[in-house]
């Protein structure tokens, strides 16, 4: 046999031999990997709500022709509903405050005691956290019987009503 492969074999042997010592210190165990921890989930963005203009004519001749809003303390997510008739823009005015415009292109658009529902489900608009949502503009109504008869209502949040909704409601028939 060769020199060296007696050496391997007696490296061999002492390397047995101190895996099968019993009388040894007990070896400190290596540390346990550390667990991980999963990443936090992202934060869930705020609930949306469905907004609707609780508007309603003091009499049967009275109708909206427009309205121009500023609202602060949400951002609008997505105009839902327009109601036949009219144009309805939202865009971001800014500093948080978010303006929506509409109004009808033609008179026969106007919104009456019998078109109240398309005002349902207008908006869908996400909350900031913390802040009361705020209303500022106008509402322009008028009156069937003469031209002029037109008056500016001051919004107010009470116009607006709000419900929790994921998404804006299929469209309307």
């Amino acid at each position: 046999m060769r020199t060296w492969r007696l050496s391997l074999m007696a490296l061999a042997l002492v390397a047995t031999a101190a895996c099968h010592d019993k009388g040894a210190k007990p070896t400190a165990k290596a540390p346990a990997a550390a667990k991980v921890a999963p990443p936090p989930a992202p934060p869930a963005p705020p609930p949306t709500e469905l907004v609707s203009l609780t508007w309603r004519p003091a009499d049967s001749n009275q109708n909206l022709q427009s309205f121009e809003l500023q609202l602060t303390g949400a951002d609008v997510v997505s105009v839902c509903h327009t109601p036949p008739g009219w144009v309805l823009k939202s865009s971001r005015a800014g500093s948080g405050v978010a303006d929506v415009r509409g109004y009808a292109t033609v008179g026969a658009g106007y919104i009456s005691v019998d078109d109240l529902a398309d005002l349902d489900g207008l908006l869908l608009i996400r909350p900031h956290p913390g802040e009361p949502i705020g209303v500022r503009g106008k509402l322009l109504t008028g009156v069937y019987a003469d031209d002029g008869g037109q008056t500016e209502v001051t919004a107010t949040p009470a116009l607006l009503a709000r419900e929790p909704a994921e998404q804006c409601p299929a469209p309307k028939a």
